[in-house]
């Protein structure tokens, strides 16, 4: 054969190996990003769940701080109405 012809049939062999490999390397590339993608929309769901459980802990941390606010201000009452029971008295 001659040497020309033995040339290009190495750079076209050459050339399907690396289409191949490229290939391949697509094909892995492009399930790792599915796989990435579906771990990302999981944990965007959690985290909406998270985030609304958080919102319900706050309104109730809220809640019970102003109830206990209020039994303050009826002992402090109570308290100063026996004050002055007991200076009257």
């Amino acid at each position: 054969m001659e040497p020309n012809l033995v040339l290009s049939l190495g750079s076209i062999i050459g050339l399907m190996g690396l289409f191949w490999t490229w290939h391949k390397e697509q094909k892995h590339t492009s399930s790792t990003i599915s796989v990435l993608q579906n771990k990302v929309e999981n944990l965007e769901e959690k985290i909406k769940v998270q985030d609304e459980a958080i919102v319900k802990v706050q309104e109730t941390l809220m809640k019970m701080d102003l109830k206990l606010t209020r039994i303050d201000t009826q002992l402090s009452l109570l308290l100063e109405e026996k004050k002055i029971q007991k200076s009257v008295s």
